[in-house]
């Protein structure tokens, strides 16, 4: 356990370069980092450990700074070596090579190698425990000075500095230090969490934002509509759904998440049934080492006036609570199946307006668009839907005063949901000089 303490910060940065428990402990081992038998550590046990130290670091990591160190002061320099060049095309374990081509984020590695002024070349044959060639410490304060000078690289690299780790200190950088995420969830089906994500995909691109979508479900929806370029689908099987719940495997598909938390910057979309097992790892899996108390999340859950869909929406926002105590919760009441105001003497309306007051739950309504056309515009990206004329719609089979009716009503439509979502968007990704304004229970209609 001291071994993993003493490492932890170089632990993480391993399993963000995209590197599995087991060949962690290969490296590990290989750089004399082994159990108390000197066998190599299991990848279960160290798993296991490496979130308990996680966990008592939430408190300030006393317990872990009052401990003597046992490993020698080179074994530890070798393994943040080891840990600079996870990843990397020459790393430790030669089979990496082919993790870190498939790894989408592989691409923002380079960024965190030592300028062509340094002189010793970047330690691509002589990674394991030889400490001469290999990559400095002190290189990992340049990228960030290095980063302003390249124009054709404005924002990706800047992103990747949000690392586990502090180059300086080497203590880990939680909540108030990283970027914005958004999650769209209810386990409830065909509440409009689609529909939701397509809006926030496409206020963003209107609006020049930039942000990576990742989306949860059985069959890839917005991947095929925007592409795998801009969403990436991790698809949701019958195998993995008899998996749920239990195994390190269940654990090790959820871990991902969370140095992609660090980075910031994305959009997760949960489809039906998937969000619980996603709190289920959050509870065990010290989900407050990557987020801290959760202040740059913001959670969003559409609901529509089916009874059972509120039920689950008002539980998932409860339980969001549990996991990240300061994320922003956004109830967005879809109006697809009926208005909410038909509920406005029900038990569902006193429990929103009790969260509204108390716990500072916002709430934006999400109207249907009525345009004549909208029903032939299925399929078609909404930023690419906001920007068609007249003459787009006549193409689609519509008469020009159908098409000048529906123009209007979709532009309005689409202005109104702009407004709404915009400033969501700005302060999760902290693109602007302040925070969404607050107000109290938001009733933007989309």
């Amino acid at each position: 356990m001291q071994a993993v303490r003493e490492s932890y910060a170089d632990i993480g940065l391993m399993r963000e370069r995209g590197l599995s428990w087991a060949e962690i402990s290969d490296v590990l081992a290989k750089l004399g980092v082994t159990a108390r038998d000197n066998q190599p550590i299991s990848p279960v046990t160290l798993r296991s450990a490496f979130f308990l130290v996680g966990n008592e670091g939430r408190d300030g990591g006393a317990d872990g700074e009052e401990e003597r160190e046992t490993t020698p002061r080179e074994t530890l320099d070798a393994v943040h070596r080891a840990a600079l060049a996870a990843g990397q095309p020459d790393a430790v374990e030669p089979d990496d090579t082919e993790d870190a081509a498939a790894d989408p984020e592989a691409e923002l590695v380079p960024a965190l190698e030592p300028e062509p002024d340094a002189d010793p070349e970047p330690a691509p044959e002589e990674v394991s425990p030889d400490p001469a060639p290999a990559l400095p410490v002190t290189p990992l304060a340049e990228p960030a000075k290095s980063l302003d000078e390249p124009a054709p690289i404005p924002q990706e690299p800047i992103l990747h500095v949000s690392t586990p780790q502090d180059s300086t200190t080497n203590t880990p950088w939680k909540g108030d230090r990283m970027l914005g995420t958004i999650f769209v969830l209810n386990d409830r089906g065909g509440v409009g969490k689609t529909l939701l994500s397509h809006h926030l995909m496409a206020t963003a691109m209107l609006e020049g934002l930039q942000l990576k979508v990742v989306e949860y479900e059985v069959n890839e929806r917005l991947n095929r509509l925007f592409g795998p370029e801009v969403v990436e689908h991790r698809r949701i099987t019958q195998d993995f759904m008899n998996m749920m719940g239990s195994g390190d495997g269940f654990y090790e598909f959820w871990d991902q998440i969370g140095p992609e938390l660090q980075r910031g910057g994305r959009l997760y979309d949960f489809g039906g049934n998937i969000s619980q097992w996603f709190f289920n790892w959050a509870e065990v899996s010290g989900f407050d080492y990557y987020v801290g108390e959760g202040e740059r999340l913001t959670f969003m859950v559409p609901v529509t006036v089916d009874l059972a869909s509120l039920s689950t929406g008002m539980n998932t926002l409860e339980r969001i609570a549990t996991i990240a105590p300061k994320a922003k919760r956004v109830l967005v009441e879809n109006g697809f199946s009926g208005p909410f105001s038909q509920l406005d003497d029900s038990q569902y309306a006193r429990r929103k307006a009790e969260m509204v007051e108390r716990e500072g739950v916002e709430v934006i309504s999400m109207a249907p668009c009525t345009a004549p056309a909208w029903a032939r515009l299925t399929g078609h990206r909404i930023d690419e839907v906001a920007q068609m004329t007249r003459e787009d719609l006549v193409k689609l089979g519509m008469t020009p005063p159908v098409a000048s009716r529906s123009l209007i009503i979709i532009h309005e439509w689409l202005r109104t949901m702009r407004q709404a979502l915009s400033p969501y968007l700005r302060d999760a990704f902290n693109q602007s000089s302040g925070p969404a304004a607050k107000t109290g229970a938001r009733q933007g209609a989309l």
